[in-house]
This record gives structure tokens, sequence and C-alpha cells, in this order.
């Protein structure tokens, strides 16, 4: 028997997120999703973002799952950074990818 293909989870998917999915599926435009490295936020890709942005593409900047909102608040909270794995990061995009009309090359 073959398996169902799963859902992906969305709790972690934030407002900010959800709006970034709505405005590429508004855009018709090629989605680009990118990611970022332990130890940085999303504002971290801002250069890259702008420059596919000019380049015809909608880009999504979205965080990690907790991702603190800046640098500051990253600083009095570092704990919101523990206890993640790989798999709970591959997940929180899963939810996100999954929610775009057309899939990043």
């Amino acid at each position: 028997m073959a398996k169902a293909p799963s859902v992906p989870d969305d709790a972690t998917v934030t407002k900010e997120e959800r709006r970034q999915v709505t405005r590429a599926n508004k855009s018709g435009k090629t989605p680009v999703v990118f990611v970022h490295g332990l130890w940085l936020l999303p504002a971290s890709r801002d250069r890259w973002v702008k420059l596919f942005e000019r380049n015809g593409y909608c880009a999504l900047g979205p965080g990690w799952p907790d991702d603190p909102d800046s640098v500051t608040e990253a600083k009095a909270r570092p704990e919101v950074f523990a206890r993640k794995g790989i798999g709970d990061i591959a997940d929180h995009y899963e939810a996100i990818i999954s929610k775009l009309d057309t899939r990043p090359p």
C-alpha cells in the first residue's frame, strides 16, 4: 500500500512568513527562499533578497523556528537557539515552501 504524503505541520510558521508566501503567490514570479545559518537572523540576507528582487524573483527570507526579531533580542535570550535540530529547521522550511504555488528552482 502506498504511503499517503504527509502534510507539513505549520505551527512554527509566523505571520510574517505567511505574508511572504502570500506575496510570492500573488506576484506570479519565481520564488527564491533563503535559508540562513546558525547564529544569524533573517536580516543577514537582506542584501541578497533585494538583489534577487531586482532581478525578477520574489524572494522570501524566513527565519528558523522561534527566531528572535533582532540581534538585541537574540543577545538577551540566547537560549532560543538551543535544542533545535536539523529536522526541526527542515520541517519549518518545508511548511513554508509547501504553501508556495510555484516551487523554488
